[in-house]
């Protein structure tokens, strides 16, 4: 089966939760699963498509499954050994029982913004609307929910409605079809698109801690498998330094542009913010973890008993820092 194929079946078995496994994969080999087309992908995207993961002896399939809570369940079956979700995935799933780990986080200080349709003038407008996320309960549903308690709105109380409606691009097209009123994006690519389109951008939310994509496991792949994935931090380390690098502006806005199928200028925009919000050594942040399960046990009162500390490990990322690795990346890409 050729790589299409392979990508392809993976994302069927997931779509329909069959739980037939992949062939095993050997040492070196890994499969990483993503869940979102936004800008925070950046690292992975990057990694990829200038062979970092073959720099550090990875053969790495990179696939895009349909939703947060589909990752989970890819890395619980092992169909996945990575995914490229951030804490809410991984606090969602301990509270099912799940041992799952956060190993790095790219982004902890999302700027959130929340757009809407022409009509809509004001924040307080949006009581009794339909908001559209990605899915109940993942990431942007999160980051969602935060920048309604900012604004002093909540959706019980003032009559809004969640509604699942898909990734950015599908959300996009949510709003121009008028099925949802307003969303929240953390990727201004989209913002710039949909203010040039004429869509009102109500409110830019301030950094609010909160652990965003990264990169997450099963506890045991750690114990069985922590060569292959100090490999893969590897790599991603050196997509965030790329990212970063004022020389590689270039081809890093070709990058958005081709996976977030945006002009430049809106390329240019998410671009200009990475120095405000891509994690340089990507820690995961425990505040950020706490405010994720601070959040979800609202709705899912078996979450509130997690101790968040426990669902992260930061060992391997510790080790490349200590060792000098990342600080020598850093130097090497011109960053300071």
């Amino acid at each position: 089966m050729n790589r299409l194929g392979k990508t392809l079946w993976l994302q069927f078995l997931l779509l329909f939760g069959i739980s037939e496994a992949l062939p095993a994969t050997g040492a070196g080999k890994v499969i990483i699963a993503q869940s979102a087309v936004v800008a925070d992908v950046l690292p992975l995207w990057i990694a990829k498509e200038q062979k970092f993961f073959d720099k550090y002896g990875l053969q790495a399939e990179v696939v895009l499954v349909k939703s947060t809570p589909m990752v989970v369940s890819a890395l619980l079956s092992g169909d996945v050994q990575m995914g490229n979700i951030g804490g809410v995935g991984v606090v969602g799933a301990a509270g099912g029982g799940a041992d799952l780990k956060v190993v790095a986080s790219f982004y902890n200080k999302p700027i959130l913004r929340v757009i809407a349709r022409p009509e809509i003038e004001k924040t307080e407008d949006l009581k009794g609307k339909r908001l559209g996320v990605q899915s109940i309960g993942g990431a942007g549903w999160l980051q969602a929910m935060l920048a309604l308690e900012q604004l002093g709105l909540d959706p019980s109380r003032d009559d809004i409605r969640v509604l699942q409606t898909g990734a950015s691009p599908v959300r996009v097209q949510a709003l121009e079809a008028k099925s949802i009123d307003f969303t929240v994006f953390s990727d201004m690519s989209f913002v710039l698109m949909l203010k040039q389109r004429g869509f009102r951008l109500l409110a830019e939310i301030p950094p609010v801690p909160v652990a965003g994509l990264g990169i997450a496991v099963d506890r045991g792949y750690i114990q069985r498998h922590g060569d292959v994935l100090e490999n893969a931090l590897k790599a991603l380390a050196e997509g965030i330094a790329f990212a970063l690098s004022t020389e590689r502006k270039g081809p890093t806005i070709e990058l958005m542009m081709k996976h977030l199928k945006v002009r430049s200028d809106a390329a240019e925009e998410s671009y200009k913010e990475l120095p405000r919000t891509l994690e340089r050594k990507p820690y995961v942040s425990i505040e950020g973890m706490q405010n994720i399960q601070r959040l979800m046990k609202l709705h899912n009162t078996r979450v509130a008993k997690i101790d968040v500390r426990e669902l992260v490990d930061n060992s391997i990322l510790q080790k490349l820092d200590q060792s000098g690795f990342l600080d020598r990346l850093h130097a090497t890409y011109g960053l300071k």
